[in-house]
């Protein structure tokens, strides 16, 4: 039996959607199994037309993005309403990506910059007609609806996909590896003793060594291994666009812990390597930290 399968786009770069089409002539071995009956990346799909289908119709329901208006939020719950089985589809919808970064300032904030101080802007104006409404903050979507099923990366590989729904089309689990980019890295790793952090072209990377030994931030210790080490393998390090292992509940913290323990540097001196710890540490999983949960607090005790 074919099953029903419904892909939504929430506020993002939907680069999801691209690591799905990219499996080229691979979808060949899941296209048959499934009737696509939502997908408004690829057809014209309205959403009227998923809001009047019977709820539970849709075996499996995938969103990739995160909620950064009201009408995500609404697609959202509409997606949660309708599927029996639904995936967080990519780092955005998992953990609230890279918009979530925006968490650290006041919404007013966010549009006066983007819409009123940008150095592009002129005549600026904050839109208000036939506007969705931005909502205070993100969150990731497992916070606002339940998921059955997490598949992080910005975007998962084409090979994540593709087994994810593989596992769902056969009515099999699909979990999580508990390893890290770090596991998957074919460099030689040694203990590391580092005195000084470098910019990804400052310097002259040894192909052959682990790149946090050469003091670049590498964050493959501390990211989940699904994506097969990509970025260290060509000599770019690793942002940790994937998220942590499951055993890690705040990835930044992790990362500013191990940074501390191996650094044989002056406290000023590793604040001044990373002018912007925030995108350096939290780069799409900044709104499931605490930080961020900690600034949403207190703004809603200012109000």
């Amino acid at each position: 039996m074919t099953k029903r399968i419904a892909l939504a786009q929430l506020t993002s770069c939907w680069g999801c959607d691209q690591a799905l089409v990219d499996l080229h002539l691979r979808l060949l071995d899941v296209l048959p199994e499934l009737e696509i009956v939502y997908w408004p990346a690829v057809v014209d799909f309205k959403l009227k037309d998923l809001e009047d289908m019977p709820d539970g119709s849709i075996h499996i329901g995938m969103v990739e993005g995160s909620c950064r208006t009201k009408e995500d939020e609404h697609l959202l719950k509409i997606m949660r309403k309708k599927s029996k089985v639904l995936v967080a589809w990519g780092s955005c919808s998992v953990y609230g990506g890279v918009q979530g970064l925006g968490n650290q300032w006041a919404l007013d904030e966010l549009l006066r910059r983007k819409f009123l101080e940008a150095d592009t802007v002129e005549d600026g104006r904050i839109p208000t007609e036939n506007m969705p409404g931005f909502v205070e903050h993100i969150v990731p979507n497992p916070s606002i609806v339940s998921f059955e099923v997490r598949l992080p990366g910005c975007p998962p590989t084409s090979d994540n996909t593709a087994e994810a729904l593989t596992a769902l089309i056969k009515g099999q689990p699909f979990e999580l590896p508990t390893k890290t980019v770090c596991d998957e890295c074919p460099k030689e790793k040694k203990d590391k003793h580092i005195t000084k952090f470098h910019r990804a072209h400052e310097g002259h990377i040894d192909p052959d060594k682990c790149l946090l030994d050469q003091g670049y931030l590498c964050l493959g210790f501390a990211t989940i291994g699904m994506c097969g080490a990509q970025c260290p393998t060509v000599n770019t390090p690793c942002k940790g666009c994937f998220g942590p292992p499951p055993s890690v509940k705040d990835h930044g913290a992790k990362i500013i812990s191990a940074l501390g323990a191996i650094a044989e540097m002056e406290p000023e001196e590793l604040k001044a390597a990373f002018p912007d710890p925030i995108g350096s540490f939290y780069f799409t999983d900044y709104a499931d930290s605490y930080l961020s949960k900690i600034k949403g607090k207190e703004r809603e005790e200012e109000k």
